[in-house]
């Protein structure tokens, strides 16, 4: 199924980094360490898809060895990535690609894990974007796809946040997430030599693929 293509951020990368510092930023180390813990990655080399300016990445690079590429359409968001990376004593262990997620340019099998948090809505294409995660992935390798706060505290802290600068703040994406949250049971079932489960938890709604 494609959908028009919108990317969060897109129109203002200056304004996204602001609200993901001043608001959004105590859920990434949590669901960072929630994704290491159920996937058992903690080396090798990992894919953070739609990256925005870094900062799922970041936090499981500082939670694990793993080699973090960061991949975002935004020539903007990959420079934020990188800007941080090198506050963050992380660019020894890092790479980072302009690129579309149906499109990746990228090996076969070459990543470990591949993670993204809140990008699918704008992604272009679900079935050829699940395609690629899995093509990219080694034998035994996992995805961790999906969007979500961590916990039920920090959704509700952070919605309370969100609504007071923006009430209509969900309302460009809600629709996407229904479709996919739709589309996606027969996007899994035609995965080629994977398995995979949703997860629709307090952390969030999650699709962890197991290759």
């Amino acid at each position: 199924m494609e959908v028009k293509k919108r990317y969060p951020g897109g129109g203002d990368p200056q304004g996204y980094d602001r609200i993901v510092r001043e608001v959004f930023a105590p859920i990434y180390p949590v669901i960072a360490g929630q994704i290491v813990a159920r996937t058992g990655k903690k080396e090798g080399h990992c894919l953070d898809v739609g990256c925005g300016t870094g900062a799922l990445g970041r936090a499981i690079a500082g939670m694990s060895s793993l080699h973090i590429t960061f991949l975002d359409h935004s020539p903007e968001m990959i420079a934020r990535s990188r800007d941080y990376a090198e506050k963050e004593a992380l660019i020894g262990r890092s790479d980072f690609l302009v690129g579309d997620i149906s499109r990746l340019a990228l090996d076969d099998a070459t990543m470990d894990l591949v993670v993204s948090r809140g990008s699918v809505p704008f992604w272009n294409d679900w079935e050829r974007a699940y395609r690629e995660i899995v093509r990219v992935l080694k034998e035994g390798g996992h995805a961790y796809i999906g969007g979500g706060f961590g916990s039920v505290a920090l959704r509700d802290e952070i919605v309370q946040t969100m609504n007071k600068r923006n009430k209509e703040w969900r309302r460009p994406f809600q629709d996407k997430v229904r479709l996919y949250q739709e589309a996606l049971p027969a996007i899994l079932e035609a995965l080629p030599a994977a398995q995979s489960k949703m997860i629709d938890d307090e952390s969030g709604f999650w699709v962890h693929i197991i290759k």
